[in-house]
């Protein structure tokens, strides 16, 4: 049986693996990693030359593949809502498009979704609503507003499974 502790511990480390892909797939790129308990994303990218800001990163983890999401889910990420809103205001206080990175465990599948611009307006496909969802791993489920995120224009970084040696 898997504890809560297992299942963070097996989400942080899937998550650092998403960091080094996304640092591959930007070779000219370097990371400031901002996951903390307080922090309202988890990473900056920034140019090598010259250190401009080139986007703020959330990373997600999700117990599904990319069929499933495409088929149970009708192509939609769903997200909290005050996530998007969080980083509609980094993003726009920044001056950098935000971006959501979604490690899809079940295929080994990690995608790639633009949330904003580099001026805070949300460019993805969106619908918000109340849902019941999990306050948080191994926390009860309690009724929040949701964002529910198409897939168009999502990109598909890897589907090599990089991140199952866990």
């Amino acid at each position: 049986m898997t504890t809560t502790q297992d299942r963070r511990k097996q989400m942080d480390a899937a998550a650092q693996e998403v960091v080094k892909l996304i640092l591959r797939e930007s070779p000219e790129c370097g990371w400031v990693d901002t996951a903390d308990s307080y922090a309202r994303a988890d990473g900056l990218l920034y140019s090598n030359r010259g250190g401009q800001l080139t986007a703020i990163i959330e990373i997600k983890c999700r117990n599904l593949g990319l069929l499933g999401l495409l088929d149970q889910h009708k192509g939609e990420l769903m997200v909290d809502e005050s996530k998007i809103k969080a980083l509609q205001v980094i993003s726009q206080m920044l001056c950098a498009p935000s971006y959501l990175v979604t490690y899809l465990m079940a295929s080994g599948t990690v995608i790639k979704t633009k949330i904003t611009n580099d001026k805070g307006e949300i460019i993805c496909i969106k619908r918000s609503e109340k849902a019941t969802a999990s306050a948080g791993l191994g926390k009860e489920a309690v009724e929040k507003e949701m964002a529910y995120i198409k897939l168009d224009g999502t990109l598909i970084i890897t589907t090599e499974g990089v991140c199952r040696k866990l």
